[in-house]
């Protein structure tokens, strides 16, 4: 098969290789004129990544064992989890290689720009030449405003997107410890973070819906922290009546909005939902059917963000207090973040209490 995958960032680029790797011709299509820039994530990843057996010295930035949640009040609950701080950059060039030793072509500097029939039509930024191309698949991974996605009748206009502003600053940081803030006035619908890159450099930053800059700018402030480079993106929210296939079009990662909705983070649900439209491809397997297990994932992260939505600064205070007991942070140090349901089920059932906010599903 002919493959054009528009997008060159980890997912688009995984994407590619997968179906490289098995003598399938595929080209895939980067906008901007360097794989990996400008950084638009934080870069963690969850321990559910070493699944996958890619060896991480060539973009580990740092090795994370905890993770500090602040509540509006000043009350604190440690986690011990294992998460691993990479390098944006050396990360997406890292798959951009992978698919490149396996057969895929990759040309920067080239963007989608409407769809003609079976056709797709590619601009050379360079030379401002369009060039039209007719592949067998088109694979969107293009990002949460996805070009490909609206050419092609995805997009779903009851879409969300965050806006996450993030600096890299200087400071005195525990180097093993995430630091995540909540509270209406800190970062209303999400958290803000202090992710260290060592003992002397952290990655600080905040989403929101609206006035993201307003929101980094006062966490900033009240922290004395300057920034050394800022950096700024659009996050999808997982959205679960979205389309990811029709007529000989896919949709994977940011894109699909396959995006973890209480962290936001995608790059794990991308990679593997790449894994699981490629083989169902070649497999010639129902796609909708197999992606389904990872579509339940995504549902209860949604539902748990819609949860956390309408959470008071008093609900946070008690959410709290309710995991800073040896029970619960058992629970909540035995599983990762990529699949909630058990830490659900199992602390529901150690605190009853848990039950109170329930009521914020309707």
């Amino acid at each position: 098969m002919k493959i054009s995958i528009i997008g060159g960032g980890p997912v688009g680029c995984y994407t590619g290789y997968l179906f490289a790797k098995e003598g399938h011709l595929v080209t895939i299509y980067e906008n901007h004129p360097l794989i990996g820039s400008p950084i638009q994530c934080t870069g963690i990843l969850t321990n559910d990544f070493d699944d996958f057996g890619f060896p991480l010295k060539s973009f580990l930035v740092n090795t994370i064992n905890k993770i500090e949640v602040i509540s509006p009040s000043g009350e604190e609950v440690l986690i011990k989890q294992k998460d691993y701080i990479v390098c944006r950059n050396k990360f997406d060039n890292f798959f951009a290689d992978l698919a490149k030793k396996a057969g895929a072509k990759i040309l920067v500097n080239h963007s989608f720009i409407r769809k003609e029939g079976k056709a797709v039509i590619i601009k050379d930024s360079l030379t401002n030449k369009e060039i039209k191309v007719t592949p067998d698949l088109v694979i969107g991974a293009d990002g949460p405003l996805s070009p490909t996605a609206k050419a092609f009748g995805f997009y779903n206009s009851e879409r969300k997107n965050y806006y996450g502003v993030q600096a890299v600053v200087e400071g005195k940081f525990e180097p093993g410890t995430i630091k995540t803030y909540f509270g209406q006035s800190i970062c209303p619908g999400l958290f803000a973070w202090i992710v260290p890159e060592s003992s002397t450099i952290a990655r600080v930053g905040i989403a929101a819906v609206k006035d993201s800059r307003k929101y980094f700018d006062k966490f900033m402030k009240e922290n004395n922290f300057k920034a050394k480079e800022i950096q700024a993106g659009t996050i999808p929210i997982y959205h679960p009546r979205q389309k990811l296939h029709q007529d000989n079009c896919y949709l994977v990662g940011d894109a699909a909005g396959f995006v973890k909705a209480t962290t936001l983070g995608g790059l794990i649900p991308g990679l593997k939902q790449a894994e699981i439209m490629v083989k169902s491809v070649l497999e010639g397997k129902d796609y909708e059917v197999e992606i389904k297990p990872l579509r339940r994932k995504m549902k209860i992260h949604l539902m748990i963000h819609n949860i956390l939505d309408k959470f008071s600064d008093k609900d946070f205070d008690k959410m709290v207090r309710y995991v800073n007991q040896p029970k619960i942070q058992k629970i909540f140090e035995q599983h990762t973040r990529e699949n909630p349901l058990p830490i659900l089920l199992k602390a529901g059932l150690k605190e009853p209490r848990f039950a109170y906010f329930v009521k914020y599903l309707w």
